[in-house]
């Protein structure tokens, strides 16, 4: 019974140390990310009562939008607004962004919990090269402006088009298409780059290397072909007509 009960003992002191071990760690841990986050929300604050669209960078971008903690969230506009871009769409769509954050940062329901940014091609480019914005270079944000049409329906013959004819208008469906395409390219890249840097065996980096080769080839091969469908005279082809 002793022995039983000794057993006990030193299993009870044996948890308090685990807890105290383990415990104390744990709440500093959490101190310093409820001061990080502190800092973060008041950085925030600050540049958005001087100004209701953020300019980021890819530092802040980094750092206020993609690193935790964070219990906000940041609408981020992705455009190219120096002159020398000559994206007459990014400064229109630029205005409907500052007016939007605008309405929102002087509206009663404004709180510390969503923020507006913005990330210049020239102030953030590395940003630029993130996998998530694929559905800006698929033209989404020209769909929002214009609001063009899903797809367009022949009425006479019935037949339905994905594709708009013209360099001067798209349809929904070929901004998803395009995104697909985008998509399959980059993930071609990703992986001729792992086979080129991975640690496996030859056979698998071969059989990654075909794989990354086929994809790029193929889905950059259909992307050209909506380029030459849109841009009538285009002379260059790669695979397919």
């Amino acid at each position: 019974m002793a022995a039983r009960w000794w057993r006990w003992c030193v299993c009870a002191i044996m948890a308090v140390a685990l807890l105290l071990v383990f415990g104390v760690p744990s709440a500093s841990a959490q101190r310093k990310k409820e001061m990080v986050l502190s800092e973060k929300v008041s950085q925030l604050m600050e540049w958005t009562n001087k100004r209701p669209v953020i300019r980021m960078n890819g530092d802040k971008f980094r750092r206020l939008v993609k690193a935790p903690p964070r219990n906000y969230s940041v609408i981020v506009m992705f455009t190219a607004l120096q002159l020398h871009r000559q994206c007459v769409v990014c400064k229109q769509a630029d205005e409907e962004f500052q007016i939007l954050a605008n309405s929102w940062r002087y509206s009663s329901a404004f709180t510390n919990r969503i923020f507006f940014a913005m990330v210049d091609f020239d102030e953030g480019s590395d940003v630029f090269q993130m996998c998530f914005v694929l559905a800006m270079t698929s033209g989404q944000m020209w769909n929002h402006i214009r609001g063009p049409p899903y797809a367009h329906k022949n009425p006479h013959t019935g037949h339905v088009n994905y594709i708009h004819g013209s360099s001067q208008a798209q349809f929904v469906a070929e901004t998803h298409i395009v995104l697909l395409f985008n998509g399959g390219v980059t993930l071609g890249m990703v992986l001729l780059c792992e086979a080129a840097t991975s640690d496996m065996d030859i056979g698998k980096r071969k059989i990654m290397c075909v794989a990354g080769i086929g994809l790029v080839v193929l889905f950059f091969s259909w992307m050209l072909s909506i380029f030459r469908s849109k841009y009538h005279g285009y002379p260059y082809s790669f695979l397919m007509s």
